[in-house]
């Protein structure tokens, strides 16, 4: 009877072995797969923060450059006048 019941928990301690192993191994799995896919997004959200500082760069290169033309309009329609009569 003692045989018994000792061959029957080392058969549950093999069964818990081989449980927990298999469970180890799939959590290293997960955990593989959860840094694949913590680094991809990573990439996502750099290419996205480079895109948007490119297209705030462009949007104030377009600003700066429609300001300064407008200052130069602004500046030839003040001097015309001046130029026209001082030459009356």
């Amino acid at each position: 009877m003692i045989s018994g019941v000792s061959g029957k928990r080392q058969a549950m301690e093999n069964e818990s072995e081989e449980l927990t192993r298999l469970l180890d191994l799939e959590l290293i799995q997960k955990r593989a797969a959860w840094k694949r896919a913590v680094a991809r997004h990573r990439t996502f959200r750099m290419i996205g923060v480079f895109s948007i500082l490119i297209v705030l760069a462009a949007v104030f290169f377009v600003l700066f450059f429609l300001f300064s033309r407008a200052n130069e309009e602004r500046m030839n329609s003040r001097a015309a006048p001046i130029s026209d009569r001082a030459g009356r």
